[in-house]
């Protein structure tokens, strides 16, 4: 049996990068599926929570003039600072 002369300047097998690739493609595919959970979670809770909207703001005539949240003030002029 003949051996095969071994490079004196042979680079050495490493097996850590395919760990780290590996981690990579988990954290990628573990990220894509808890969006999608997160997406199909809020398009449950919007489908199934419709927004009702007020009559006061339905009814012709009235003014939707912006207030201040925190007193319910209407700003002059209707421009909300």
């Amino acid at each position: 049996m003949q051996e095969l002369p071994s490079a004196p300047n042979a680079r050495p097998r490493y097996r850590w990068p395919w760990f780290v690739l590996g981690a990579f493609v988990a954290a990628i595919a573990l990220a894509i599926l808890w969006m999608s959970v997160a997406v199909r979670r809020t398009r449950q809770l919007r489908d199934s929570n419709p927004l009702v909207s007020t009559p006061a703001a339905d009814a012709p005539g009235t003014s939707a003039a912006p207030t201040n949240r925190t007193t319910g003030a209407i700003h002059p002029g209707g421009v909300s600072r």
